[in-house]
């Protein structure tokens, strides 16, 4: 069997991801998905069998950049503010940069497309993360609750934050940023 070609991978998940911010996930064909690749249809189904297993080679792949991308380079050391407030950033930034990659994976989570190899490996390279809301709970900074109450005020910051500029309702600047996180950072800390 002939080895996948990373250059046509990429083109795919680059097409898959635009489609859908521009379009919606729901009703996406492989053949649009192979023309905006620039590949033909039949190459496309050489590599997946279906939508579900391109859906899922999709986002594990832009879920594994992002996580590179906003978990990378934390020092453990450091205060959990500032850890958190890092996390933060980088996360807004990559919202920014990658808003095609996010909205597909934003769409791909709610949809029916997600297989059980691809929640158990978002749970895998997910754990740096978690690590770090599980030492600021026992370090009793961050709140005593549920790490998915904590993880759905911060990511929806995030999130919202986001929007707020890709809007121009404000500005992205460091002054507006420090305002958001600290709304965040108020809504999460003990």
């Amino acid at each position: 069997m002939k080895p996948k070609d990373e250059k046509k991978l990429d083109a795919v998940l680059t097409a898959t991801c635009r489609l859908t911010a521009e379009r919606g996930l729901l009703g996406l064909t492989l053949t649009e998905i192979a023309k905006a690749a620039g590949i033909g249809t039949s190459t496309l189904y050489t590599y997946f069998a279906d939508k579900e297993a391109l859906f899922n080679e999709v986002y594990r792949r832009a879920k594994c950049e992002a996580i590179d991308f906003y978990g990378g380079e934390m020092d453990s050391l450091a205060p959990v503010k500032g850890r958190v407030r890092s996390v933060w950033n980088r996360m807004l930034d990559h919202r920014l940069n990658r808003y095609d990659q996010v909205s597909f994976m934003e769409q791909f989570v709610g949809s029916s497309f997600m297989n059980d190899e691809s929640r158990a490996y978002i749970n895998r390279i997910g754990e740096g993360l978690l690590q770090l809301v599980m030492d600021g709970q026992s370090q009793e900074i961050l709140k005593a609750v549920p790490i998915p109450f904590l993880t759905s005020i911060f990511f929806g910051s995030v999130r919202e934050t986001a929007r707020l500029i890709r809007s121009g309702a404000i500005a992205d600047t460091e002054e507006n940023r420090a305002v958001a996180f600290q709304l965040c950072w108020d809504g999460i800390r003990s």
